[in-house]
């Protein structure tokens, strides 16, 4: 692999992931995601040459995410438009300032996770990992569907404070 090949690839690497959330939480749909990604990394690499060294890559990344994010909302005529343009600009906006940090909060997340209770994590994997229904769960567990919803409300609170935690010792 030539210098090139090599900056781009060691740059790229490190922010594929911020950059992959930042799309999905624009474009909410995975597969259009990746498709935008993809489309990016092209972008990225055709361009590559106009980015300057030193600079902040990831940035300049974000920008060029935002604008083909921004240009698939306009253009695309499957994905109805539920706001106004500036409705999406903000998101978009609020999406690249929060994956900043997204290594960091998955991480913050998988620790949190571990520290559930046997039955909370059981919980989360029969309604998140297994898709299955609130009243299948209740009918499973013998809950009613109203205590299903108040354990997994009490389970988030007990994540985002963790998380929050665990951040917040990070940046210390």
């Amino acid at each position: 692999m030539d210098d090139k090949s090599t900056k781009f690839f060691s740059l790229y690497t490190r922010i594929h992931g911020r950059l992959y959330s930042y799309i999905l939480v624009v474009v909410h749909n995975r597969a259009v995601a990746e498709d935008l990604l993809q489309e990016t990394a092209a972008i990225l690499w055709e361009k590559f040459d106009q980015y300057e060294d030193g600079t902040n890559f990831c940035a300049w990344a974000m920008c060029i995410a935002k604008n083909k994010c921004l240009l698939f909302l306009r253009d695309n005529r499957k994905t109805k438009e539920l706001f106004k343009g500036e409705f999406y600009e903000n998101l978009a906006d609020v999406a690249e300032q929060s994956s900043h940090n997204f290594s960091q909060r998955v991480k913050a997340l998988d620790e949190c996770l571990q520290r559930l209770s046997k039955n909370d994590q059981k919980l989360l994997r029969l309604r998140y990992k297994n898709n299955i229904p609130v009243k299948e769960i209740a009918i499973r567990t013998g809950w009613s569907i109203n205590q299903l919803y108040y354990q997994s409300s009490r389970i988030f609170d007990l994540l985002r404070i963790c998380i929050s935690k665990s951040l917040a010792r990070q940046e210390l």
